[in-house]
């Protein structure tokens, strides 16, 4: 199982990493228990998130001095691609994008857009880092079995991996002093996140 456990992000940040890659959301989704209104919150939840992320990665790879911004170049093309994914996967369940984001999702998107504007590269890198490396974890804990494969594969697969790592370098090679706040405010977001998409 991936732990980053070589990440002094994740080891500074404590039981706010634990909180953040494991929900009930996802252990239901691994015994089979996720009832489907909860799984079309989440959808239609994490696609208004991606559309918010790929603001701020654009804006962050702007902010990257050229010789340290492929990696994020790269991760915008791919993140566009999957909301392309998301838009698919909404259309064949009958769901709607355009319902209304969740206060929950809307206070994680505020809190990227507004670090995207103020804050320098180094702590976007830290941003960015928390956001997958949760997420890459948090899905690897599961089987790719059952009716979720597509969607546990996506992110827990090695290319998405070794993305994730090539994100983590950047990060932890940039370390600035604000960088640790925002790495672990991207933990609460995320628990806030996953309890959300299982309560409502």
């Amino acid at each position: 199982m991936l732990r980053f456990d070589n990440s002094l992000l994740v080891l500074r940040a404590g039981t706010l990493w634990q909180e953040a890659t494991a929900a009930a959301f996802l252990d239901a989704i691994g015994d089979g228990t996720l009832p489907p209104e909860a799984f079309n919150r989440w959808l239609v939840q994490d696609y208004h998130f991606a559309d918010a992320l790929s603001s701020f990665q654009g804006i962050a790879a702007a902010k990257t001095p050229r010789q340290l911004r492929k990696p994020l170049i790269a991760g915008l093309g791919a993140l566009d691609a999957e909301l392309d994914w998301f838009e698919a996967q909404a259309s064949a369940r009958g769901l709607q994008l355009n319902d209304p984001v969740h206060e929950v999702c809307r206070r994680y998107r505020d809190f990227l857009i507004q670090a995207a504007y103020r804050e320098p590269y180094p702590v976007l890198l830290a941003i960015l880092f928390g956001v997958e490396a949760s997420y890459l974890v948090a899905w690897s804990r599961l089987s790719p079995n059952g009716p979720y494969t597509e969607f546990i594969d996506r992110w827990s697969n090695p290319r998405f991996a070794d993305y994730v790592e090539s994100l983590r370098v950047l990060a932890e090679g940039n370390l600035h002093e604000a960088s640790q706040g925002y790495f672990d405010g991207v933990l609460a977001h995320e628990t806030d996140f996953w309890r959300m998409t299982w309560e409502g």
